[in-house]
């Protein structure tokens, strides 16, 4: 049985499919909304939405990296809390520039709050 076998998985758990599915789409939508934040330019708080935008991303991409070890589970439900909270606040700051552009981001945070779910039920794992 391989280590993702091994885990926790509660009834209402996604299926595989959706995952990549979802991710898909949401990176999708995060990418009108960074060309919304581009086009408008000289508005106030752009440069501070483009970059919670950026470290989002990258911290959401890196977490791959971290989640799918043994023993790193710990540090990969902190790591999700990170990421879901840049989430939040690229989507507010988003927003205050234009709120299409947070309003593209904003379904991101719903799926990020079952993947942090998700991560914590194996707790030392």
């Amino acid at each position: 049985m391989s280590f993702f076998e091994s885990l926790n998985k509660p009834s209402w758990m996604p299926p595989d499919w959706a995952f990549p599915t979802a991710w898909f789409s949401l990176w999708a939508l995060q990418a009108i909304a960074l060309a919304m934040l581009l086009a408008s330019s000289e508005r106030p708080g752009r440069p501070l939405a483009l970059g919670l935008l950026a470290a989002q991303f990258v911290a959401a991409v890196a977490w791959q990296s971290v989640v799918f070890a043994p023993g790193r589970l710990t540090f990969a439900a902190w790591w999700l809390l990170g990421v879901l909270i840049l989430v939040i606040l690229s989507t507010i700051a988003a927003w205050r520039v234009d709120w299409r552009a947070g309003a593209l981001i904003a379904p991101t945070i719903a799926w990020m709050s079952v993947a942090t779910t998700l991560n914590s039920l194996n707790p030392g794992a």
